[in-house]
């Protein structure tokens, strides 16, 4: 039987693993509720991390690391901009968390 890992993933180990082509989820759907995304490798991390967004009451996109030390939302884009993809999720998350 293969060994549990002991290693203790931090929010840059978690975000620096994410294949932006296997995620999925509702990302921006439904509006004004947080949404899960799905397929960010959460398991490898023994589910201590995964990302949540919304489109906010006044129009902005956020997203959250539900379990990370500082899981305060980021603003990806401001409201009426073009909805941003998988990739710019990630990419506003890892600027954050560099």
């Amino acid at each position: 039987m293969p060994k549990k890992s002991t290693k203790r993933f931090t929010v840059q180990d978690y975000l620096g693993d994410i294949k932006t082509e296997d995620l999925s989820g509702g990302l921006w759907t439904p509006d004004k509720q947080w949404n899960r995304m799905h397929g960010d490798g959460k398991s490898t991390t023994g589910g201590n991390y995964h990302i949540e967004t919304m489109q906010d009451s006044s129009g902005k996109y956020i997203a959250k690391i539900a379990g990370a030390p500082d899981s305060s939302p980021v603003i990806i884009a401001a409201a009426g901009e073009a909805q941003p993809s998988f990739q710019g999720v990630v990419d506003g998350l890892k600027a954050k968390f560099a």
